[in-house]
């Protein structure tokens, strides 16, 4: 069956909040007395020794471990095992600018986590939602072995099981959330076809179909969200109630954006019998790299991995699969011979070759992931050249870019 996290809002009492903190705090001094520990074994021998039986060795140290249940300390112990491995898998590459595992802050709150057990969610009317009862640790000095609230989350998926648990702290909203891993059963899949992804900043998304049709999706309305609450959040405090307020807005608004572009494309490849969506893999495309002030800026506002995950989340209720391949240098690659030279792309997106081929140039993109992908080009001429796709663009509506008064309807329309 297909996994998709599900977010859901907690509604619990004064006094149960206040004890799902605390043992969030509790999370964290555990994670934090970990490092501790590991760094002065370091300092003294030269070496971590991250085995489980060394942590679980630290862990009968720390008092803190018996506040919260069980399971959920040993996969903090976890988060620090894969802290550390992937810090010395980074500098085993040479790459010494990455620094250590370092401490969280002293009111950080440390997501709680249960897998399998330690939960039990019961099933209440529409509108109240579920009963979600979770343990707490069995040594605490209140005594308090468990806590039970209510969840709500978005109405009308229907799921087998509930994999996994998460409790987290929204910075934004300020407000504890649930994640709830669940098994869903899977839809019916639209057809056979296929359709490559090339994701972008001006562009949003670039999708070119098996038929050689492309859809261009615009991306500027996503740029001027950004770029106007980051010129309000500029004058505020960081971290201050102001400052979340308006973050939490412009996430809302960035999240808004994101689904209505992915819900019309996926409409679009049930409609066409589309079964597989491949997306170009972004991964570290933040990394090793400096464009300058402005333009580094404008790379880590870019939510592409919540794109993804939007469009994998909603395709697999539909029963699309979405997958990401290898993007490299398939923005640069003319698609009619191969060829990898990035001044082919020209000004306003615009791709052009020696070779004579002429494309927008995030189709251009698309084009080359279809054929890494599949290994076929989706667009083939009489004559077994490369033939230029036919491309329709979108700008999907938006209800506009503002601050509203104090008190005012962020969602007015424009």
């Amino acid at each position: 069956m297909p996994l998709l996290t599900l977010k859901a809002q907690i509604h619990a009492a004064p006094e149960v909040e206040a004890l799902l903190k605390e043992a969030m705090r509790s999370a964290t001094k555990v994670y934090n007395g970990l490092l501790w520990h590991l760094r002065e074994a370091y300092q003294k021998t030269g070496r971590v020794d991250l085995s489980r039986k060394n942590l679980n060795r630290i862990l009968k140290k720390l008092p803190r471990a018996k506040d919260y249940y069980s399971m959920s300390v040993q996969l903090t112990r976890e988060e620090v095992r894969e802290a550390y491995q992937s810090f010395f898998a980074l500098k085993k590459q040479g790459k010494t600018r990455h620094q250590a595992p370092g401490f969280r802050r002293k009111e950080y709150l440390s997501p709680l986590k249960y897998v399998q057990s330690g939960f039990k969610i019961a099933s209440l009317t529409k509108v109240e939602g579920d009963r979600v009862t979770v343990s707490l640790g069995t040594g605490r000095k209140d005594g308090a072995r468990q806590v039970s609230f209510r969840i709500a989350h978005r109405p009308g998926v229907r799921y087998e099981r509930v994999r996994q648990l998460s409790i987290v702290y929204d910075k934004f909203s300020g407000r504890l959330e649930a994640r709830l891993t669940v098994e869903v059963e899977a839809a019916p899949r639209p057809g056979e076809g296929r359709v490559a992804l090339d994701l972008g900043e001006t562009i949003l998304m670039a999708a070119v179909f098996d038929d050689g049709s492309a859809y261009l999706y615009s991306g500027r309305g996503l740029k001027a969200v950004r770029r106007y609450w980051q010129k309000v959040r500029a004058n505020l405090k960081r971290g201050s109630r102001r400052w979340r307020e308006v973050a939490h807005r412009e996430k809302l608004q960035v999240d808004h954006l994101l689904r209505q572009a992915a819900l019309h494309f996926l409409r679009e490849c049930a409609k066409r019998g589309v079964g597989e969506v491949v997306v170009g893999d972004l991964s570290g495309l933040r990394e090793g790299l400096d464009y300058g002030e402005v333009l580094n800026q404008r790379l880590h506002a870019w939510p592409y991995r919540k794109l993804v995950e939007t469009l994998r989340y909603k395709g697999a209720l539909m029963g699309i699969a979405v997958r990401e391949v290898e993007e490299r240098q398939t923005s640069v690659t003319c698609h009619a011979c191969g060829k990898a030279l990035p001044s082919n792309r020209r000004h306003r997106g615009f791709y052009a070759c020696s070779c004579g081929w002429r494309a927008q140039a995030d189709v251009n993109g698309a084009l080359n992931i279809y054929q890494r992908a599949f290994q076929v080009s989706p667009v083939k001429g009489s004559s077994g050249r490369v033939a230029r796709p036919v491309v329709r663009s979108f700008r999907l509506g938006w209800h506009g870019v503002h601050e509203p008064k104090r008190g005012g309807d962020s969602s007015r329309a424009s």
